[in-house]
């Protein structure tokens, strides 16, 4: 790679991470953001990502996994599952780790759907990896769920500094809707109504990566209890939230909806490009043809 490239790219991973700190810590992760953050952060979409991109900083993963010890029940494991699927997001062989990981702190079976068997065959190869792509040395025993995943890396010692997610910030609006209707396609439905100003059921279900049907019947509901209005538009219902329950479900008022499993999903794809090009022999105008191919 180029010096020109080899700027580019480790500015790239620069960026990537700061932006990973500053909506981890918006969740709560104890840290120092670089500036706040104004829009509601998409948990899934997160946690996926930063199965990736974490791998470059070790404190930050395992700051992650102190949250996810605290705050990790208001994840949806079915959304997780179906970004999946979908091939936007997959987090790589770091998934059904971390899943494993936590099934065992939670003592419960709801993460195991993600875990799958352990044991994976081949060599193993290490979890984190320095800025410049090497990987990190392992010091002392390595951790035993990691490594029946085929990843290397000491054993996990969490500081235990992450508290609640704040529920009254914009980036946790997910996250408080679902402590309040519970974890599934009733609380995000709502998030989408409070942040778009309305939709119809096919839409949502597109947005939100849940099936038709679920969100069609959760919409339906909620229309019953006053707080959403329907209306015909066409040959489609749409539903949008009341003036008077929007106060109450989302204080203050965030940003506009974002589908970040789509944006991050692009991002994932051209930091994956960059790190093809980090072998090649190619000249700078030859590389940089290549990255915007």
């Amino acid at each position: 790679m180029t010096e020109s490239l080899q700027q580019f790219r480790d500015g790239f991973l620069d960026l990537l991470l700061d932006f990973l700190w500053r909506e981890w810590t918006a969740l709560g992760v104890a840290g120092h953001p670089s500036r706040p953050v104004r829009h509601a952060v998409d948990p899934e979409a997160l946690f996926l990502f930063t199965c990736s991109l974490g791998r470059y900083d070790q404190r930050l993963f395992d700051e992650v996994l102190d949250w996810l010890t605290v705050n990790g029940r208001f994840l949806n494991i079915q959304r997780l599952r179906n970004l999946i699927r979908g091939g936007e997001l997959c987090g790589g062989p770091v998934v059904p780790a971390v899943a494993d990981w936590m099934a065992r702190h939670e003592r419960s079976a709801r993460w195991r759907p993600l875990a799958g068997p352990p044991g994976r065959s081949g060599e193993n190869e290490p979890l984190f990896l320095l800025p410049d792509g090497r990987p990190l040395p392992v010091s002392g025993d390595r951790d035993p769920v990691f490594l029946s995943h085929g990843l290397e890396r000491n054993a996990v010692v969490l500081r235990g500094l992450t508290g609640a997610f704040p529920a009254d910030a914009p980036s946790c609006l997910l996250l408080r809707l679902r402590a309040l209707f519970g974890v599934g396609a009733r609380a995000d439905a709502l998030a989408y109504l409070v942040l778009s100003g309305g939709g119809h059921p096919r839409e949502i279900a597109r947005e939100l990566r849940y099936s038709q049907k679920a969100v069609h019947d959760v919409l339906a509901d909620l229309a019953c209890s006053g707080a959403v209005h329907s209306a015909r538009a066409g040959r489609e219902r749409t539903y949008r939230v009341s003036a008077a329950a929007l106060p109450f479900l989302a204080p203050p008022p965030p940003a506009g909806w974002g589908n970040w499993p789509a944006f991050l999903s692009l991002v994932a794809t051209a930091w994956g490009k960059v790190e093809e090009l980090r072998g090649a022999a190619l000249d700078a105008e030859m590389g940089w043809a290549e990255l915007t191919l």
